[in-house]
């Protein structure tokens, strides 16, 4: 019994994605900028925590989470007096990550991300 608990426990550790590292994103904006920038993460069971850089700066990740090959984490960016929560979320796969973003009522942004050494 403990080696079928054992296997089973590898198993389900095994399947799951490892997004620790850093992450190179390229994406078009919504009027067509293509923009990049990295994503440097670090997953510690199922929480997730990192930084996004840009053009626009540094921000720390906020209430980010691992499920499985799924993540999804929060960026707070600060301009102009204001405060925009950015909402990510995506599926690691491989080498490979496809995230959508999020920001308040415009339509969410296809992000693809490999990652980096």
């Amino acid at each position: 019994m403990k080696c079928v608990v054992s296997i089973l426990l590898f198993t389900g550790l095994a399947s799951a994605a490892d997004p620790s590292g850093v992450w190179n994103l390229a994406y078009a904006t919504g009027n067509g900028h293509q923009r990049e920038s990295k994503l440097d993460l670090k997953a510690e069971g199922d929480r997730l925590e990192g930084t996004l850089s840009s053009e626009r700066g540094t921000a720390r990740i906020e209430s980010g989470k691992i499920n499985g090959d799924e993540i999804a984490f929060d960026v707070v960016r600060k301009s102009n007096n204001d405060e925009i929560t950015v909402h990510f979320k995506g599926k690691v796969e491989g080498g490979m990550m496809k995230l959508s973003m999020q920001y308040g009522q415009r339509a969410p942004v296809t992000i693809t991300a490999t990652k980096g050494l």
